[in-house]
């Protein structure tokens, strides 16, 4: 082979390496794009006896850790105690996802009645308080084995993406309702998926899903 057929050559070799790496970061942005808004693309559903499907979990029938299994993430599990001038007021079991597939956080209340939450409480830490007054208490390690097969009753997403009324009308329909408060925040309920969302642009948008009938 001549000298100029092995250059030749060297130069087309050259220009396919540079080919495949622009199409390998194409892929790699295109993909990392669809994995951002994957949670927004999924379906969110009533099946016929009521009960809303999201994120692979189905409310008041899915337990916490298969839960964990669909949201590819472990949990941390505590006990909450929500004063009374809280929307959330009283003794409640929640679990936290800090960090799902596309980074938002999710958090889910189970469901236990009161017998079992006076229990898990004496058997827990002593509260820490927090600045808005609400007070969290680390359960004993058999009630955190216990928790795991709870059923999960309603569910809040914190997207790692920015939420705009566009975006939430697109994925989830037209609200029933929309109120506005005045400290800036815009309240959305869609009732037929039992959604209620709260938009504030400087704060993170909370999509809170619970069973319509609920």
């Amino acid at each position: 082979m001549s000298q100029p057929e092995k250059k030749q050559i060297k130069q087309l070799g050259l220009k396919l390496f540079a080919a495949t790496l622009l199409l390998t970061a194409a892929l790699f942005v295109w993909s990392s794009s669809n994995h951002k808004s994957d949670h927004l693309s999924q379906d969110t559903w009533v099946d016929a006896d009521g009960q809303l499907h999201l994120l692979g979990i189905t409310l008041g029938k899915t337990v916490l850790r298969d839960a964990e299994i669909a949201l590819k993430s472990r949990s941390d599990i505590a006990l909450y105690i929500y004063p009374e001038e809280h929307a959330e007021a009283g003794l409640k079991l929640e679990a936290f996802f800090p960090a799902i597939a596309d980074h938002s956080k999710v958090i889910v209340e189970l469901v236990a009645d009161e017998i079992t939450l006076q229990q898990m409480q004496q058997r827990s830490t002593l509260p820490h308080l927090y600045p808005n007054k609400v007070a969290r208490m680390n359960l004993h390690p058999e009630d955190l084995a216990l928790a795991q097969q709870l059923v999960v009753k309603n569910l809040t997403l914190i997207p790692s993406i920015t939420i705009t009324p566009e975006t939430l009308k697109a994925r989830f329909g037209e609200p029933s309702t929309i109120n506005s408060s005045e400290d800036g925040i815009t309240y959305y309920h869609v009732a037929a998926i039992g959604l209620k969302a709260t938009l504030k642009s400087e704060d993170a948008t909370r999509l809170y899903f619970t069973n319509p009938n609920q």
